[in-house]
């Protein structure tokens, strides 16, 4: 499994995580038998790490987002952008932050509206950013 088809696959469980409010595992089970969603132990880890650090992602995530409150941001995208938020803020040492902007644009791509993958390269881009100067 790549580390794209890992983010990939966390972004799912996320996704569905803030829809179902089940946990990682039972939406993993469950996905894996519905819809063959590869899940190994690393989806599992970024998926729960993820989740367990929301709220301090999504008070950087509201910090850089000049137009969206976070709770009107859509689900897809703060998905999205927790996954990149949490790699630029907490997994620096393992992923290059342009590796994780790059990859939430990718997602972005195939996921988001046309129009908000602007908008996350743009919190994001001000995130790095502002990691960067301390």
């Amino acid at each position: 499994m790549t580390k794209h088809e890992m983010r990939e696959a966390a972004f799912i469980i996320l996704y569905q995580m803030e829809l179902t409010g089940q946990t990682a595992e039972e939406i993993a089970e469950t996905s894996n038998e519905a819809f063959e969603l590869p899940v190994n132990k690393a989806v599992l880890r970024l998926a729960q790490s993820v989740w367990e650090k929301k709220d301090e992602l999504d008070a950087a995530i509201g910090k850089y987002s000049p137009s969206r409150a976070v709770a009107r941001i859509s689900k897809v995208d703060l998905a999205i952008l927790r996954i990149a938020a949490y790699e630029l803020m907490f997994d620096g040492n393992n992923v290059p932050p342009k590796v994780a902007i790059n990859e939430a644009i990718e997602l972005s791509k195939a996921y988001a509206q046309q129009n908000d993958k602007a908008f996350i390269n743009g919190v994001l881009n001000s995130l790095f950013k502002d990691i960067q100067t301390k």
